[in-house]
């Protein structure tokens, strides 16, 4: 997913790149990699996840490329023209108010710079389908918490596409890619991963009741081990990677 969206975003050694929504450091730190003389701004509002990133960032020698900020993308603390390129991995589904995230990377933006964006795809796909979907089904009466749909808002083709262009970027494209989304761990490890790290599941996940707990862990390990390469797993994933040029 990381080099699907880093792809997009035709880095430049030198470039200035705004990392919106970078959570515990994901993928600041591979963009960090690939730069020389450039720099990374990764953005995001918690600041539990950023202490987590500078630490990460600390132990691969990278912390002197990075530049960690809790700020909210609606209202980005730099001046105008300021970033070659910016990027968001699976971030731009949750701001509240799109148009106004989208006016202030417009802002922020050098003329000529980039912006890609990647977004999940339909919930139908191996992933979810293997791990939220098996909840679904087994446990009477579970629903989707409403928080968590979300992560799919920009899932119709053409959606985040329009959000570019009314922000008013040129050359913008969209994409609806299949990425291998690699895990070195076990079906049980990463099941028990992804209930741990999503939060906006939890209320799914809590609610399953105690006797079907083993069931459901049996039936989800058992799914996710079809995709076992070795010792890792290589799980499909369909994400949005929408691109324009200020």
């Amino acid at each position: 997913m990381t080099d699907a969206l880093l792809g997009a975003a035709v880095l430049e050694p030198d470039s200035v790149v705004l990392d919106l929504a970078a959570g515990s450091g994901d993928p600041a730190l591979t963009i960090a990699e690939r730069l020389t003389t450039g720099r990374v701004i990764a953005l995001d509002s918690s600041p539990t996840g950023l202490l987590l990133a500078d630490s990460r960032a600390r132990q691969v020698g990278l912390q002197s490329k990075i530049t960690w900020v809790q700020a909210d993308a609606h209202a980005i603390p730099l001046v105008r023209n300021y970033v070659e390129r910016i990027t968001c991995r699976c971030g731009v589904m949750f701001f509240s108010n799109t148009r106004l995230v989208m006016s202030e990377i417009m802002r922020v933006l050098k003329p000529g710079g980039r912006v890609a964006l990647l977004a999940w795809g339909q919930f139908e796909q191996p992933f979810f389908e293997n791990t939220v979907s098996v909840v679904l089904r087994l446990v009477s009466g579970a629903e989707m918490p409403p928080q968590a749909r979300t992560m799919f808002r920009f899932a119709m083709p053409g959606s985040l596409e329009r959000e570019l262009r009314a922000a008013g970027f040129r050359d913008v494209t969209e994409q609806l890619i299949t990425v291998p989304r690699i895990w070195n761990a076990s079906p049980q490890e990463l099941w028990t991963y992804l209930q741990e790290v999503s939060t906006l599941c939890h209320p799914l996940f809590d609610g399953i009741p105690a006797a079907l707990r083993a069931k459901v862990d049996a039936e989800v390990s058992s799914a996710l081990k079809r995709f076992g390469c070795g010792e890792a797993l290589r799980v499909p994933a369909n994400v949005i990677v929408a691109v324009g040029k200020r």
